[in-house]
């Protein structure tokens, strides 16, 4: 069986190969970009290469909590709790508004969008409730002063 240490070597080999993938994403978007003529696949481009972007910058927080432990003072949890909080409460307004606005739409392209944004926004304020859970029951390692993350029960 491997070891951590191992088994953090394989995963950031994949997190590589992600970036690399994305990194290709960006280039392609940034060389075609500029030649797009036609407004609703220029901004089309330019979202879905926001979104290579994303992840290439979570890739990266990956990578950092596997070299490095992450650990929260009881402030920093506490700043980075009541900004999650912040979060979660405006998607869940943006949802409102999107769905209603979905009922509303007629017009093919932008009832997929609206339908595209919704789905994305609802699973991703579901998976930022799951780290607000994750930050209320972290364990506290060798310090009071700090916690660290345990397991993460991804649930797909």
């Amino acid at each position: 069986m491997n070891t951590v240490a191992e088994k953090s070597v394989e995963i950031l080999d994949v997190i590589v190969d992600l970036q690399s993938i994305e990194a290709e994403n960006i280039a392609h978007a940034n060389a075609e970009i500029p030649n797009v003529r036609n407004r609703f696949t220029r901004k089309m481009m330019e979202a879905l290469k926001l979104e290579a972007e994303r992840r290439c910058m979570l890739h990266g927080i990956i990578a950092d909590s596997l070299e490095e432990a992450v650990n929260l003072s009881p402030d920093e949890l506490n700043a980075f709790s009541t900004h999650l909080n912040k979060i979660i409460e405006a998607e869940e307004k943006a949802l409102s508004l999107a769905k209603t606005a979905f009922e509303k739409i007629e017009v093919p392209i932008s009832r997929f969008l609206i339908a595209y944004l919704i789905d994305g926004t609802k699973k991703e304020n579901d998976r930022l409730k799951i780290l607000e859970d994750e930050l209320k029951t972290a364990s506290i390692p060798t310090s009071i002063t700090s916690k660290t993350f345990g397991k993460v029960n991804v649930g797909f």
